[in-house]
């Protein structure tokens, strides 16, 4: 298949304002021939020019403006506070990719040690001081459930070692949504960008539900179970998420639309997804 001159006329424009798709130009094209519907390529066109793309520049400005919060706003020092990625598994997250990017930072505005740094939870509970702050960082948050989670798992093993401690949360993007959980347990939830669902938030109800049902007939043609995942979980992005987000060389979340990261075809062959995810 061939994509028709307005077709390939709107890729170019948008490779010129996006210059990340640019270099998955195969990959995009790819996307925009597994639709079969005008309407449902000019859905993909209107979700990738509307992606939170944060390349390594942003990176460095999203990166200072925690540095700066946690600084100036939430006065913590190395005297009494201690940072952590908000993860509590033994696998690779990006959160901890996010604590060790602040560690220069931090330590240029402070006299932070690399040992006020930590990569799981637990550690953190047992380093910071008694009446100390604790700072969880995270790349990405989605739902919001995961940190409601992780704020009252801290929150009950300080009980257990009989501290007390200020929680803050510092993130590089969320979703406004995830602002709907109950996260009083934590002083202040900080982000450097703030995203929309990106159909339900952008067109008008009955125009949004239309084009959701497009959405849902793209998700038809993939496979609806690979290994251990099932489609129906991520349906419109975890919990119906419709995030568009895309940290550079990074994992994309699950909160985005599967069509962007779903491995394979509805018949089991593999696909070349835009932004793959593991």
């Amino acid at each position: 298949m061939t994509l028709d001159e307005a077709t390939f006329d709107r890729s170019l424009r948008l490779m010129e304002n996006h210059t990340w798709i640019a270099s998955k130009n195969d990959r995009f094209n790819e996307l925009l021939m597994f639709c079969s519907r005008d309407e449902e390529r000019s859905l993909v066109f209107d979700i990738v020019e509307r992606y939170t793309y944060v390349d390594s520049e942003q990176l460095r400005q999203c990166l200072q403006q925690i540095a700066e919060r946690i600084t100036n706003e939430w006065k913590c020092g190395p005297q009494d506070s201690v940072i952590v990625a908000m993860d509590k598994s033994r696998h690779a997250d990006s959160s901890a990719a996010i604590a060790w990017f602040l560690k220069p930072i931090l330590g240029d505005m402070a006299d932070w040690e690399t040992n006020q740094f930590f990569k799981a939870l637990g550690e953190a509970v047992t380093a910071v001081p008694d009446g100390g702050k604790i700072v969880i960082v995270d790349e990405f948050v989605g739902t919001g459930q995961s940190l409601k989670r992780a704020l009252k798992w801290l929150s009950g093993k300080l009980d257990e070692q009989g501290k007390s401690a200020k929680l803050f949360v510092a993130t590089v993007a969320a979703m406004e949504a995830s602002k709907e959980k109950d996260l009083s347990l934590a002083e202040d939830f900080f982000s450097t960008i703030w995203m929309k669902k990106s159909i339900r938030d952008f067109y008008p109800p009955e125009t949004a539900e239309l084009h959701e049902r497009l959405m849902l007939s793209l998700e038809e043609r993939l496979l609806k179970e690979d290994g251990y995942m099932r489609l129906e979980k991520y349906s419109l992005g975890y919990k119906k998420s419709q995030s568009a987000y895309f940290f550079e060389n990074g994992n994309p979340p699950n909160n985005n639309f599967p069509i962007f990261w779903w491995k394979r075809l509805a018949n089991g062959s593999r696909r070349r997804p835009l932004t793959p995810r593991v």
